[in-house]
């Protein structure tokens, strides 16, 4: 066995249900198992050299989110490693770190701006606001900065399966995290696919209960579900809803296990959409827009292992 493949098993024989993620028993279970499913086969040989010491600046909204470019930096040999925790949720980083040994340090310090001199290189994910600091900050040092960006689905399909990657790609870290879908827009039966759509979060409920949700959450809730029931139709259980309505009302923010279903004719009403910062998009049809990333349902929290992350090759962009 690899020595990176030894520590991620190491990894995921801890129980990520008790790091405060938020999430439920079920969730956190699960997410740390599709975070850890592509990560089985590193090659051999990528002709890459690392840094000599990586920053990564970690958010915390979906707490899987570094363990990837850990495994992949310290498969590379690189020989410093450095997360920086979320204040908020700072646990799953310093798990993620010890199941990686000595290689792999954390700071859970405001001062971690001043921890840039001491890095080549900087690879970091959080706000608009904190990525700007961050970009002024970082000056001539290798960096790949992420910000806040929306992912949706285009699908023709309207049948079950389809239906039941979209509710797991919805459930998944309670639709935090840019890859999560904002909303469904179809180009078939819009209604009889949002029907079996609710179906398949309803099962959800019962097998990958939600977590923890903010009560400011509550009246964006109302607000969607009760403007679909003017507009359209609702489906809604005690921590689920499928609102169908019309395009014109589709939303780029992600409510936890919330998933609209608009029905449309053509992308090509979709035109706006282009104007936000789009990531991901799941979907059984040839798209039209400029998504990073376009994969098939049921995919979009699982993305390969070696990968562009909205449209940059990490490992190429940081490794001088």
């Amino acid at each position: 066995m690899s020595e990176v493949r030894y520590r991620l098993k190491d990894l995921g024989s801890k129980d990520p249900a008790l790091w405060g993620t938020g999430l439920s028993v079920e969730g956190a279970r699960r997410a740390l198992h599709e975070a850890l499913t592509p990560l089985r086969a590193f090659p051999r040989n990528t002709g890459l050299t690392p840094p000599e010491s990586l920053l990564i600046w970690c958010a915390g909204n979906v707490f899987t989110a570094p363990l990837e470019w850990v495994a992949w930096f310290y498969h590379l040999g690189c020989p410093r490693i450095t997360l920086k925790a979320p204040m908020a949720c700072p646990r799953p980083v310093i798990e993620i770190a010890d199941s990686f040994g000595c290689e792999v340090a954390v700071l859970q310090h405001d001062r971690a701006l001043n921890m840039l001199d001491h890095h080549d290189a900087l690879l970091a994910f959080g706000g608009d606001e904190a990525m700007g600091v961050l970009r002024q900050r970082a000056g001539d040092m290798k960096h790949a900065l992420f910000g806040h960006r929306v992912s949706f689905a285009i699908v023709r399909g309207e049948d079950r399966q389809t239906a039941r990657r979209l509710a797991l790609d919805a459930a998944l870290y309670d639709g935090a995290g840019c890859m999560s879908p904002a909303a469904v827009f179809h180009l078939g039966d819009a209604e009889a696919f949002a029907a079996l759509l609710a179906e398949e979060m309803e099962r959800l409920e019962r097998e990958l209960p939600r977590g923890e949700v903010d009560d400011a959450v509550g009246p964006h809730w109302r607000r969607r579900c009760g403007l679909a029931r003017i507009h359209g139709r609702s489906w809604e259980g005690h921590t689920w809803a499928v609102p169908l309505m019309p395009a014109r009302y589709a939303e780029s923010a992600v409510l936890p296990r919330m998933l609209p279903v608009h029905p449309i004719q053509s992308q090509g009403e979709l035109a706006a959409l282009a104007q936000l910062p789009l990531s991901t998009c799941a979907a059984d049809v040839p798209v039209k827009l400029p998504f990073w990333r376009i994969c098939r349902p049921g995919e979009m929290q699982r993305p390969g292992l070696r990968r562009e992350h909205d449209g940059v090759d990490v490992l190429e962009r940081l490794c001088p």
